[in-house]
């Protein structure tokens, strides 16, 4: 039998190192990038220790997106399912201030994963098979005073995503969108979170390469959030404007 083998974008992530343990658990040989090369190493070496099992690791920076043909090329073994980690969050008063913090919000949570999924998917395509599983958030469900940036670039995604599905869908390549609340990482430290709200990266991990390999089409991996953010999408605009931040 085939070993199914993975492509984790964003590994080193805190998402990202549970994610690849969910898919080690199950036997997934793995690919995986991030920019830190010494904690591609460490993740490596762990879960080889743990698992036995074949795994590769690759220097990949998501706003470098001359570097994605060579990149996804020297990929000897391509992988059957892709997962997409990728996510940045800092000081949205400072992206409102400065052009360059602006744009590496939007780079890194939409342009530059929308270029990577539209290289791997046209590999994926001529194959006539694949998953691509990425990682969106219920921030882009609706502009908020206190996340619109971050918002905005993620509602391109889960937007690109939606239409992406749509047309690969007789192909037999299979979009998944994951909608990600609040988990307990670095991106989300200092931050005013509910705990019933929020996940702990392992939980998240589990859950995100469960909804991946089950091909959903989007998900929220925390339920209440389905309903909630229901609920703010249908606030009218002159109510929700004078709504206090949150």
């Amino acid at each position: 039998m085939l070993r199914e083998h993975t492509l984790v974008v964003g590994g080193t992530s805190d998402i990202g190192v549970w994610v690849i343990d969910a898919l080690a658990k199950r036997g997934h040989s793995i690919s995986i990038t991030g920019r830190n090369k010494k904690k591609l190493a460490e993740i490596k070496n762990d879960t080889k220790r743990k698992y036995n099992l074949p795994i590769l690791t690759f220097e990949l920076d998501i706003t470098n997106m001359n570097s994605f043909q060579k990149f996804y090329s020297s990929l000897k073994e391509k992988p059957n399912h892709v997962f997409v980690l990728v996510g940045y969050y800092e000081d949205q008063n400072e992206a409102r201030k400065d052009w360059k913090e602006l744009e590496k919000t939007i780079q890194i949570n939409f342009t530059g994963v929308a270029a990577l999924v539209n290289h791997i998917s046209l590999a994926m395509e001529k194959e006539n098979s694949g998953t691509i599983t990425v990682v969106s958030s219920v921030a882009g469900e609706r502009g908020r005073k206190l996340n619109y940036i971050y918002g905005s670039a993620k509602a391109g995604l889960t937007t690109y995503l939606s239409g992406l599905r749509a047309l690969l869908y007789p192909k037999g390549v299979h979009i998944g969108t994951i909608l990600l609340g609040p988990v307990y990482t670095k991106m989300s430290f200092g931050h005013n979170l509910i705990p019933w709200l929020t996940l702990k990266p392992e939980v998240a991990g589990e859950k995100i390469v469960s909804a991946g390999l089950e091909k959903k089409d989007q998900i929220y991996i925390r339920w209440p959030w389905r309903w909630i953010m229901l609920l703010i999408r249908i606030i009218p605009e002159w109510i929700f404007k004078r709504l206090p931040s949150f």
